[in-house]
């Protein structure tokens, strides 16, 4: 049997560009509609017997109407073909408050033919044109799926995520052992795992805050295929051994962190118990980071150009960083430089790298500080940090605004 591995669509992601005035959309929603689409038309031309989605369909839980019909008319193209569909729940399709749906259980509601929707860890068989399959599905792992209140209302952060992160192993190990012999068994989630390389995008789980799984704990002989979703950098966690244990990123680029990364969806196969795969790429948005050091003897405007022309800037979101000796700024000629970069679809800066200012003491970060404050002296503390100072303050108020949003 064939099928299509596909995660983290994340349609809302609408920085880095602008409403384009012909259609009302933002620039930035037609480049993951664009993908989307492209990762849709993969399926359908190569007679895909199964799709699966492991997770994060849109920006947060609360997608406005126009990112839901820019999801459902791709669903509905699978409808339409008859092709079955597992949709796997994520962390941004679950929503904060309990009780609340999901951002994808409409499909449900709707009973929209071929559809799987899972919120919950469940087995189950989808038949197929090549025949049935057999399909472990293990969504976000919230705490509500293994934990009641009355367990966990004494517990600290770090007690609840280890209490997760047993059961969920539990579970997946109780699951493996149920798989029957000779039928396809695909482990379909979305978490995160201990060995991943991430992009930068995914905050959460490198500061602690998820649950976090072995590859060994995913990757159960009786398994033919582990499809993972959220971790935006595609990789396979189990190379050269069963089963594949497969991230295939998100479907674009949603910050400079995965400018280096490929976009794409993988093409699956597994025939009598072999399992092999395919990579495919994706036409993503390029994302692409000039940084220039500027000596005392060059001319700074020739030495900046210079260094534009090594590049194909064509439709991309560009920043531009330099370092020079501060005497030499007024050389700059910006009119010759923002005329050097036309072909980009966006310039986000032209800034001067500042040298980090030695500090004797390290600014301290404390709990009733506010998010930007926060932010600001964490980006103190991190040299490294500082020219993408506004760009993550801003990241921060969007945060911020989403999470009051959904309280």
């Amino acid at each position: 049997m064939k099928f299509l591995h596909i995660a983290d669509i994340h349609l809302g992601m609408e920085n880095y560009g602008r409403i384009d005035p012909s259609t009302g959309l933002h620039t930035r929603l037609k480049d993951f509609i664009k993908c989307f689409s492209f990762a849709i038309d993969v399926a359908l031309e190569e007679k895909v017997d199964l799709v699966i989605f492991t997770g994060d369909a849109y920006k947060n839980t609360n997608p406005n109407p126009t990112h839901q019909r820019e999801f459902a008319r791709q669903i509905y193209r699978l409808s339409e073909a008859e092709i079955p569909l597992v949709m796997i729940n994520g962390n941004h399709d679950n929503p904060v408050s309990f009780g609340k749906a999901t951002s994808l259980d409409i499909f449900d509601t709707l009973n929209v033919s071929g559809i799987k929707v899972v919120t919950e860890p469940e087995l189950f068989n989808i038949e197929t044109k090549a025949g049935p399959v057999q399909v472990f599905g293990l969504p976000w792992p919230a705490k509500n799926l293994f934990l009641n209140k009355e367990e966990y209302k004494d517990f600290t952060d770090e007690e609840i995520t280890k209490e997760i992160q047993k059961r969920a192993g539990k579970k997946i190990k109780e699951y493996a052992r149920m798989m029957k012999p000779g039928i396809p068994a695909i482990f379909t989630a979305h978490l995160a795992a201990a060995e991943a390389t991430y992009s930068g995008s995914e905050r959460s789980a490198i500061i602690g805050r998820d649950p976090i799984f072995s590859t060994q704990a995913l990757a159960q002989k009786e398994f033919d295929y582990v499809a993972l979703g959220h971790i935006h950098k595609f990789q396979d966690l189990n190379p050269d051994n069963h089963p594949p244990v497969v991230y295939p990123g998100s479907i674009e680029r949603i910050n400079f962190g995965e400018e280096k990364d490929d976009k794409g969806v993988c093409l699956v196969n597994i025939e009598k118990g072999k399992t092999s795969y395919e990579f495919i790429p994706l036409p993503a948005r390029k994302f692409v980071t000039i940084d220039v050091v500027i000596s005392q003897e060059q001319d700074p405007t020739n030495a900046l150009l210079g260094e534009i022309e090594k590049y194909d800037l064509s439709e991309a979101v560009v920043r531009v960083f330099y370092t020079m000796p501060a005497e030499r700024e007024d050389l700059l000629d910006f009119k010759r430089i923002h005329s050097a970069l036309e072909e980009a679809f966006l310039v986000t800066a032209i800034a001067k790298k500042s040298k980090p200012v030695e500090r004797a003491k390290r600014a301290e970060i404390s709990e009733d500080l506010g998010m930007l404050e926060a932010m600001d002296k964490y980006i103190q503390n991190s040299p490294d940090l500082i020219p993408l100072s506004k760009e993550l303050k801003t990241y921060a108020q969007e945060l911020e605004k989403e999470l009051e949003e959904n309280v």
